[in-house]
């Protein structure tokens, strides 16, 4: 199926003036998809445990959103919302039937149920209500519902029409007051933050405000896709609806949290982990929030909206930041600390507005680092928390980390992370006839370009991360620009490029870091070869960090595995016991039937620096023509480095492993040969690692 980017670019050309477009243009969701080992790491993850958890999870196949459903685990009402906006894309990216059929399901039971005053979803309408209905989880359907209509368009019609539905009412309540306030309950503090989402579906919170933006902007380009094939006659996607989907977002912008001037300032934002907890402190409420000013610029021009979104990049990735490209938030921000530990979708919007090329690096940083490090290689289980020593301790032995489902939202949502990744891996630019691989990776292009709708197949066969070349086949029915995102570590002068198999060229990068190819021919072979240099960074206590391209290094620590009855989170569980005493016995156990507890007990000494002048390199991604099924087992990474090591004094606090000892350390023991990982093929591992005096 070919979707055009004209219609993208419609968006621009007609959209009211005060809307500014973004600096490149995204393609609809199916347009993209994962190839090589990334195809199959969406179909583990589909395999996986985000793949079933329609099929047994308590919070989603037992959701009051669903046909026969009656539980949610909180106030929140957001489990199968949250499943829904991840499920989407994946489903469509590998058209996979079963999934196909599980959206659809869920499509087809929101629609025909919504309200006659255009509500979506479950608590009808109650007439002097004291606590009114929460806005919040509709902006997770909207985003869902957006990508279902871009990938399949019969069903834009009834999708459109619906959301419109919605937006009116939103306006409405938003305009009247009846939005509810924090103080109503911990659910509206979270909608009070969290507006900027209905940017991309069509609506907004207070203190998840932010995502109402998100929905907004996201559902102009739906009507604009629409508009591009049906007669506005017919009722018209957008006919008297821009201005109230404007009016919409500057109104959430207005009544929600400003975390442009409340929170992202030198003078607020905490340098340290935090002791006092707020929904300002949360990781999540920060990661969501990254992009509020970058989605408000678009609307209101404000170049200072723009300046406080790279502010506030500085401020949360220098002062919590980690080299896995991620901030450290054990639930709330932790400060520099490595013993404690959203951000692809917001980088990635933030990257399309503005385009600066640190922040599509980590993109590929968090996507190639902190998030599968987060998640076995199987995608069976995962975890909560990812901390670069990644040790807790238990009496004088050091480390388990338990790879459990028990927090329900983690759960409901991880899955998004890798679908949303691939779906921005491609860009076009204003015009719509200059095509950007952006975020580097396997992957395909299917869709047209530009006002003569150019119809252009690309497809990327690479090891990247695992390896450094790229090599693009590519056919075209007409001329056009191709270009490639050039991470910043590979601006130099061993990074080439060779088109057709004519000449080995040096790269040459434009002002926006893109390696521009014109495209002349029906078919054209283009390889980039990207030189990945050796950087060792000093972090928390003069520990280093080690990273070559975008992969993050570790040392490994080997474990083995026990396991429990999957315990159910006791909050949550309290609260289906309070909200809905009548629910299911088989929501209530302690224990998931379904699920079990991974604890991972460490057999090999932890207490480890190194000398990284001794670091060695072995790279054998050249002799490499396929990764294994399982990218992100151990042993499956054709890169791996080894560096001269030895056990140093390193104590215990709370039960895990202290901060790093300062650094250079004195050896207690014998110098000994150490390997090095990617970080997230490790699920043990040491990603900040103390030094050793030189030997």
């Amino acid at each position: 199926m070919h979707v055009s980017i004209l219609f993208i670019t419609n968006l621009v050309s007609n959209a009211l003036a005060a809307l500014l477009p973004p600096l490149y243009q995204r393609f609809p969701t199916g347009s993209i998809k994962p190839s090589g080992w990334a195809l199959d790491q969406a179909r583990i993850q589909a395999d996986g445990l985000a793949g079933h958890l329609r099929d047994f999870d308590s919070y989603v196949n037992g959701s009051i959103w669903v046909e026969n459903g009656s539980i949610e685990y909180s106030e929140m009402h957001e489990a199968a919302p949250y499943w829904f906006n991840g499920q989407v894309a994946l489903a469509f990216q590998l058209e996979d039937p079963r999934l196909l059929s599980q959206v659809r399901s869920f499509l087809d039971w929101t629609l025909l149920h919504q309200g006659t005053d255009g509500w979506i979803g479950p608590e009808a309408f109650v007439s002097n209500a004291t606590i009114p209905r929460l806005v919040w989880p509709r902006y997770l359907v909207l985003l869902g519902l957006i990508q279902y209509a871009e990938a399949d368009p019969s069903q834009r019609d009834r999708i459109v029409d619906a959301m419109h539905r919605f937006v009116a009412l939103a306006n409405e309540i938003w305009k009247t007051g009846q939005q509810g306030v924090p103080s109503m309950g911990f659910q509206f503090d979270y909608q009070y933050v969290r507006w900027e989402e209905v940017r991309r579906s069509p609506f907004l919170h207070r203190n998840r405000t932010h995502e109402v933006l998100v929905a907004g902007l996201r559902l102009r380009v739906v009507i604009r896709q629409c508009t591009a094939s049906y007669d506005l006659t017919r009722g018209g996607y957008d006919a008297g609806k821009e201005d109230l989907l404007l009016e919409t977002m500057h109104l959430v912008r207005n009544q929600g949290f400003s975390w442009k001037t409340s929170w992202y300032t030198d003078a607020t934002f905490p340098k340290d982990a935090v002791t006092s907890f707020t929904q300002q402190t949360h990781g999540v409420n920060n990661a969501e929030a990254l992009k509020s000013e970058a989605l408000a610029w678009r609307f209101t021009g404000d170049e200072t909206d723009k300046q406080n979104t790279f502010d506030r990049l500085n401020l949360v990735y220098g002062y919590h930041g980690r080299a896995s490209g991620t901030f450290a938030a054990d639930e709330h921000l932790a400060g520099l600390d490595p013993s404690r530990g959203e951000q692809i979708f917001s980088l990635a919007t933030i990257y399309q507005t503005f385009g600066n090329n640190s922040v599509a690096d980590r993109v590929e940083r968090l996507a190639y680092n902190a998030l599968p490090a987060g998640i076995m290689h199987d995608w069976l289980c995962k975890s909560h928390s990812i901390f670069p020593p990644e040790l807790v301790a238990e009496e004088t032995r050091s480390p388990p980390i338990r790879s459990r489902r028990n927090y329900p939202c983690c759960t409901v949502n991880h899955p998004q992370a890798y679908p949303k990744f691939w779906a921005h891996s491609f860009f076009a630019n204003q015009a719509g006839d200059t095509l950007i691989h952006a975020l580097l990776g396997p992957s395909t292009f299917s869709g047209t370009l530009g006002a003569s709708n150019n119809t252009v197949e690309v497809t990327v066969d690479s090891l990247y991360p695992f390896g450094s070349t790229l090599r693009y086949t590519i056919a075209s029915a007409k001329p056009f620009t191709f270009a490639v995102r050039i991470p910043d570590w590979a601006q130099n002068d061993q990074s080439t490029i060779l088109v057709n198999n004519k000449k080995v060229a040096a790269l040459t990068v434009d002002d926006e870091s893109l390696q521009l190819v014109k495209i002349t021919g029906e078919k054209t072979t283009i390889q980039v070869s990207l030189n990945a240099p050796l950087k060792v960074e000093n972090r928390y206590n003069g520990a280093v960090a080690i990273t070559r391209g975008a992969l993050n290094y570790a040392l490994e620590i080997s474990y083995n595995t026990t396991t429990a009855p999957g315990l159910r989170s006791v909050q949550a569980l309290n609260d289906v016991k309070r909200l809905y005493p009548n629910a299911p016995a088989e929501y209530l156990t302690p224990t998931d039937p379904h699920t079990e507890d991974n604890t991972l007990l460490p057999t090999s000494e932890w207490r480890v620096a190194i000398d990284p002048s001794t670091i060695l390199v072995h790279d054998n991604s050249r002799e490499t023509s396929k990764m294994p099924y399982y990218a992100w087992a151990p042993d499956s990474s054709p890169v791996t480095m080894t560096a001269l090591a030895c056990r140093i004094a390193w104590g215990l606090a709370s039960g895990t492993a202290s901060v790093p000892p300062v650094s250079p350390n004195q050896c207690v023991g014998p110098v000994f040969t150490t390997k090095l990982v990617p970080f997230a093929s490790a699920k043990l591992r040491l990603g900040e690692i103390p030094t050793m005096r030189a030997t």
